[in-house]
This record gives C-alpha cells, structure tokens and sequence, in this order.
C-alpha cells in the first residue's frame, strides 16, 4: 500500500489543499485500499494488484472532473490568492472605532425615533379625553376643549418630527454602511458576533413584549363596553379605554422600533441578509434603475393625465407601476445571486 500512498499524493500535489480536496483524497485512499485487497483476496500477486489499482484510478483529469475540483497548479494558485487580496485591500477598511460610532448612533437614532412614533400615537388623547369630559361632567366650552386639545396635540407632533429630523441627519454620515463594501478586523467581527448573541434575549423579550401588548391593549375597551352598555356611565369611560389602547400600542411600536433598529445595525455591521456584499452589488443597479424609471413614470402620469383630464382614474397606474418595480428588483436580486 506504501506504492499507492505515495502515487496518491503525487496525484494531488497540483491541488489546493482545501477541505473539499482532502475529503475527496481520503474518500479516494479507501476506495483504492478496497480495490487493492479485493484483489489480493481474488489471488492477484501485490505487484499486479497495484498495476490495475493505479490504472484503475490514476486518472488525476478524469477524478477532478468527477469530485467538480477546479485544477490549478501552483503558480496559478498563488496568482488566485494575490487577486483576492487585492480585490479585499480595494474595499473601505471600517475600523472598530467607526463601527462602535455607529453602533452607538443607531441606538439613539431609534430611541428618538421610537419616542417620536409614541408621541404620534398618543397626540391625539387630551383631545378625546377633555371633548368626552367637556360632555359628561367638567364645566368648560367646546372651544376651550378644543383649543387645548389641539395645542397639545401640534406639539407633540412637532417634537415627533423634530426627533425624527435629528435622527435623520444624524444617520446621513453612515449611509455608506449600507450602500458600500467594507473590511472589518476579524477579531473585532467576531467580537461583535458575541454581543449580538448576548443581545438576542433582549430582542426576543422586545418583540414578546410588544405582541402582547398589542394583543391585551384592547382588553381595557372591552371590559368598559361590557361594564357601561349593561350600567351605564356615558361616553367618557369609553374615550378613557381607547386613550389607554392608544397608549398601550404606543408602547408596543416603540419596542418594535429599538428592537428591530437594534438588530439591523448589527446586520449592517456584519454585512448580513439585505446589507451583504451580493446584496449591495444589486442595489447600485437598483438604485440607477430608480433614477430613470421614478421620473419617467411621473412624466407618464402627467401626460396622460393632462391629455384625457381623468383624473380619477390615471391614478391606477401607480399600483401597477410600483409591481412592476418590484419585478425588476426580484430579477435583479435573482441574478446577482446566480452570479
């Protein structure tokens, strides 16, 4: 066997050393060790049994062929792995300090973001509350009720959209991150993998928690429907439940928003799902698509809206529009993906 062991490595030696290689090498050994006492056992002289070993499977072309193992020699080899290193020293370097920054701004952009969508959820309840009050039992006008009402409520919805401003535009330095390619130290990657395996209790407890919270915010309304409509008590009970509902889901959003934030910063980070390397490749093309095809289907729009005056119906091409972008981008993605 020591004959075939050494004609078995000469076979391989052009072969890159990789797992695929060394399992088919192995795979290859017993096969021929198999051949070699069967043979032996048929009363074949050693000598003989190696011969037809050798011709049976000393066919390197036929073998790789078969086992789908690319062949390189050497020096085709080495020119491969420089290629790839200078394909990878191509791409933007993040280094953990830049990721950290991110990482940091992203918690703060859907903290802000988050109180933002609760405040939108919840500017209308003193207006329902103090109007069903105003009805029921507090001594104010209609106008005051309002007024009030109102005031708060155009408050709360400019400090949303102020959070959301600053979020914004905190958040433009690192649109690169999702667009472009990027490099991180291996140490730091793996790094950032335990925290985000550290960190998914968190975000299962979030997403379980706002689900919940979905499920019972109208558990309130009921139970005071059921209470008032064989008691009685008005409408103010009522408007009271559906503030409560409305605070509730508030609170449901708003973990939904840290939760998911949370977790696609890490994706961002890791150059994961939407955000990997495929991923990105496809989007420029998506993006130049969308340069051409949004203005070109406004322009359409226009046009066929000025010239037939109906407007209640051009309207309907912009479903359809939006579908067949869609397509475009499935193909896209599909392609990439092939390639």
């Amino acid at each position: 066997m020591e004959t075939i062991w050494n004609y078995l490595d000469n076979m391989f030696v052009n072969l890159p050393q990789t797992p695929e290689v060394l399992r088919a090498k192995e795979d290859l050994a017993e096969m021929m060790e198999d051949k070699y006492n069967e043979l032996l056992k048929e009363g074949k002289m050693q000598n003989e049994a190696i011969g037809i070993v050798i011709s049976e499977f000393g066919n390197i072309e036929e073998l790789i062929d078969e086992l789908g193992i690319a062949y390189f020699t050497d020096a085709d080899f080495v020119k491969k792995e420089s290629e790839e290193k200078e394909e990878t020293s191509k791409l933007r370097h993040l280094s953990g300090l830049e990721a950290d920054e991110y990482l940091f701004a992203m918690k703060q952009s859907a903290m802000n973001i988050a109180t933002g969508v609760f405040l939108c959820i919840c500017s209308p309840i003193l207006l329902l509350v103090l109007i069903a009050a105003q009805e029921s039992f507090l001594p104010i006008s209609d106008g005051v009720a309002i007024g009030a009402g109102l005031t708060v409520l155009f408050c709360m919805v400019a400090c949303a959209v102020a959070l959301f401003i600053v979020s914004g535009m905190k958040m433009e330095a690192y649109e690169y991150l999702q667009k472009e390619c990027f490099t991180l130290d291996p140490d730091y990657e793996y790094a950032i993998q335990n925290t985000r395996e550290a960190r998914k209790k968190v975000f299962t407890f979030k997403i379980t928690a706002g689900v919940m919270l979905c499920i019972l915010s109208a558990v309130p309304l009921i139970v005071t429907a059921l209470v008032t409509g064989e008691h009685g008590g008005g409408d103010f009970p009522i408007i009271l439940s559906v503030a409560f509902l409305m605070a509730i889901v508030g609170t449901a959003v708003s973990l939904f928003i840290t939760a998911g934030m949370e977790e696609t910063s890490y994706a961002v980070i890791l150059q994961e799902k939407e955000f990997s390397v495929k991923k990105k490749s496809g989007k420029k093309i998506e993006d130049l698509i969308a340069a051409v095809y949004w203005p070109a289907a406004v322009i359409l729009y226009l046009v066929w809206s000025f010239t037939t005056g109906a407007w209640s119906i051009t309207w309907i091409m912009w479903p359809f529009t939006g579908f067949i972008f869609d397509l475009i981008c499935k193909i896209i993605e599909a392609a990439v993906k092939e390639a």
